[in-house]
């Protein structure tokens, strides 16, 4: 599978990889369909973070539906019709500023676990809202 929607990953560089939004299944399904709306949004928080030297690792982008389901996806997750990323944070400040920068960019979707962040663009899916796992 590949992206069902054209991105120029030019526009992205050097902050956002394509290869960092491949499912990461253990199928290698190759699934990668981020949208352009959720890419635009995570490219101008990765703009805002790095002035503030903040490292920003993309662990998880696009998945396939077995994949999600591993993952403990819900059956409506933001990852599977790529509109959801999470970003690994290593400690409270990195949580601050990236949480800061993804809320500056226009997600209305996060979600805060112990060493990542989720940042959703799904329109189908409850806006304003802010969850920890």
């Amino acid at each position: 599978m590949t992206n069902s929607i054209s991105i120029n990953w030019a526009d992205y560089f050097p902050y956002l990889q394509p290869h960092e939004f491949v499912c990461n299944c253990t199928q290698k399904c190759g699934l990668q369909n981020m949208t352009k709306e959720h890419m635009d949004r995570l490219y101008a928080a990765r703009v805002f973070v790095d002035k503030e030297g903040v490292k920003f690792d993309i662990i998880s982008g696009s998945r396939c539906g077995p994949w999600n389901q591993h993952e403990g996806g819900s059956f409506s997750s933001d990852h599977l019709t790529g509109e959801g990323t999470d970003i690994f944070v290593p400690g409270s400040r990195h949580r601050f500023l990236i949480l800061e920068a993804l809320m500056k960019a226009g997600f209305r979707r996060i979600g805060i676990g112990r060493t990542f962040l989720h940042a959703g663009s799904a329109g189908r899916n409850p806006q304003e809202v802010c969850w920890l796992y």
